[in-house]
């Protein structure tokens, strides 16, 4: 403006200047050239030469002295500024009554002028000597988003299915009135509304109760309606037309999607029943709107059940598991460029490896899995596509089953897969399995002899750090963490105090940002929203929603956890409005004073 003072609202770059570490010396440079010669003085006379005299005696040498002792160092004197015009910034923490719950900082600037009684040139900011103050609070703010089934009744938003397609979540809820079916929220207006009444009346439809799948702009679903029962539907989100697709079952229900689905290119690869057949490997082409059975893997009315404990996809290829009747559950695979299925391995030649019953990952062309041979017990197995061959990983519990996986605990970190496991002696454990190396090993032992149960509810990456729950026996159920880059293991927080639990994650986990959002009981407001920064290791409740003590529990993300831009959306029950949605915003302010 003019003043020749640079305000905070003029900075328009700021750049940080250091003093670099001295650089080496130089080379010598060249030596100069001579100087001219100065003029020859006049030769002096000769003297006259003096008489000799004689030596004297040598003396006697003197003790060498004591040193004194060392003087104390005196006080380090105040650094003072270079001059008054100094520009000096300090930084804080807002104050609590701010209610900067999501964080924030106080910038003070000012000349270190000795203005307002303070001491000049002592390199110390004084409160006389701010001229600037700049306030940065970020606020949560959480709201209820729409209250579909008024009063206290429970709309349960996303107790079948949710999808996000754009801007607009799509969801199951109960109105009531009509039921549970199927509805939307536009994030970009907050409107909300029924998307259709599938089973009309008072009965629901149970939208995604079997499955749901986003092709396009087109949601595909299981849905029930009073004239052909449990079926595949679809809507369009662009013309907001909805339809049933197929009625596979005329007689009943073929509940599609059940224990399998997978998407291929346009083609959507699902478990059905039509009856006849049982249970079995169905298809529909989203391009064509055709529906048809794969293969019947149990001839006749048997039912495969194909992907009931794993199903994963290797380029064109679908491995699940499946029952062909005779060989009870195993390994098998589908070829969907050429419609081939076989079975890739007898596992349990005397009954029933079910392999993917803990857990299933995939390795480069290498699929890991929990499987039982009959022999072992349940252990982790691996099938190597690009070769066909099958092995067992390792037999952690020998003589019984270590389970893995059976916590909900899998991830690949790099090479190394991290699940959980017991080897019979520590419990059930963090362990670890290197793919490059067919390495094995216990990563932690949290819980003595007892189970820790690492990730029973919840585990989440963030860097090379995972943060799972776990229970040490000492503090109950609370938040752990395991760096996988320097092997090491910690209890994050101890939220609900003492051997009781938190049991952190248990209706939701999710990570925004650096920042872990997860359900929690601290034991004096029951399961709230909670938050880890896993930059400053910070652990907080956001909220007490639903308040009331010890029995008053919103459980934030029981059914429904969507974030939409930087705004979270999850159902949360409160004492009026039952279950219904809600939404976490950070507001941001900057005030200037």
């Amino acid at each position: 403006n003019g003043d020749g003072v640079l305000d905070i609202t003029e900075v328009i770059v700021t750049v940080d200047i250091c003093n670099g570490v001295a650089g080496p010396d130089g080379a010598p440079g060249q030596d100069g050239a001579d100087g001219t010669s100065g003029t020859n003085g006049t030769d002096g006379q000769d003297g006259t030469s003096g008489t000799n005299g004689t030596d004297g005696a040598d003396g006697t040498s003197g003790a060498n002295g004591t040193d004194g002792a060392q003087g104390t160092s005196g006080t380090n004197g105040t650094d003072g500024s270079a001059s008054a015009n100094t520009m000096l910034t300090s930084i804080s923490s807002p104050p609590a009554s701010l209610g900067c719950n999501a964080g924030g900082r106080v910038m003070k600037q000012g000349l270190d002028n000795g203005n307002g009684g303070g001491t000049a040139q002592n390199g110390v900011l004084e409160s006389g000597e701010v001229d600037y103050t700049t306030t940065y609070c970020s606020k949560y703010v959480i709201h209820q988003v729409s209250d579909i089934n008024g009063g206290n009744g429970y709309g349960s938003p996303g107790y079948y299915m949710e999808l996000l397609v754009g801007d607009t979540l799509y969801f199951s809820s109960n109105h009531g009135s009509s039921g549970n079916e199927l509805w939307a929220h536009d994030t970009s207006n907050s409107s909300t509304w029924q998307v259709a009444d599938i089973n009309s009346g008072t009965g629901s439809s149970a939208p995604g109760a079997r499955m749901e799948l986003l092709v396009g702009d087109t949601l595909y679903f299981s849905a029930y309606d009073s004239s052909s029962d449990n079926e595949l539907w679809a809507h369009d989100t662009s013309n907001s037309s909805t339809w049933r697709v197929a009625n596979i079952d005329s007689g009943g229900s073929s509940n599609p999607g059940t224990t399998l689905m997978q998407l291929v290119g346009d083609t959507f690869y699902f478990s059905a029943s039509d009856y006849y057949y049982g249970y079995e490997l169905w298809a529909h082409d989203t391009s064509n709107a055709s529906t048809w059975r794969v293969t019947d893997i149990s001839s006749g009315t048997g039912s495969s059940n194909p992907g009931q404990y794993m199903q994963l996809l290797i380029g064109n290829t679908l491995y699940f598991s499946a029952n062909d009747g005779s060989t009870n559950h195993e390994l098998w695979a589908h070829n969907t460029s050429n419609s081939s299925t076989w079975r890739v391995a007898n596992i349990n030649s005397w009954g029933s490896s079910s392999p993917g019953y803990y857990m299933e990952l995939l390795v480069g062309d290498t699929l890991y899995f929990s499987a039982d041979d009959g022999n072992s017990g349940r252990e982790l197995w691996a099938h190597d596509t690009s070769n066909a061959s099958t092995w067992q990983v390792a037999n952690i519990n020998s003589g019984s089953s270590s389970n893995p996986g059976q916590y909900g605990l899998e991830r690949l970190i790099d090479d190394t897969l991290y699940f959980s496991a017991n080897d019979g002696s520590s419990g059930v454990e963090l362990w670890a399995h290197n793919t490059s190396n067919s390495s094995t090993w216990r990563v932690a032992d949290i819980n003595g002899a007892g189970n820790s149960g690492p990730g029973a509810f919840m585990e989440i990456l963030v860097g090379d750090t995972l943060y799972f729950s776990a229970n040490d026996a000492s503090s109950g159920t609370e938040l752990w963490a395991h760096d996988t880059s320097n092997s090491s293991t910690w209890q994050v927080a101890d939220i609900n105090s003492g051997t009781n639990d938190s049991d952190p994650g248990e209706y939701m986990g999710i990570l925004v940002g650096d920042t872990l959002y997860f359900s929690a009981n601290d034991g004096s407001t029951s399961h709230e929203l909670w938050a880890h920064d896993t930059s400053n290791s910070l652990t907080w409740r956001v909220a007490d929603i639903n308040s009331g003590g010890i029995y008053s529990s919103s459980s934030p993300g029981q059914y429904i956890v969507l974030l939409v831009g930087d705004t979270l959306y999850f159902d949360v029950s409160d004492s009026s409005s039952g279950i219904e949605l809600w939404a976490m915003d950070i507001e941001h302010s900057i005030t200037y004073d």
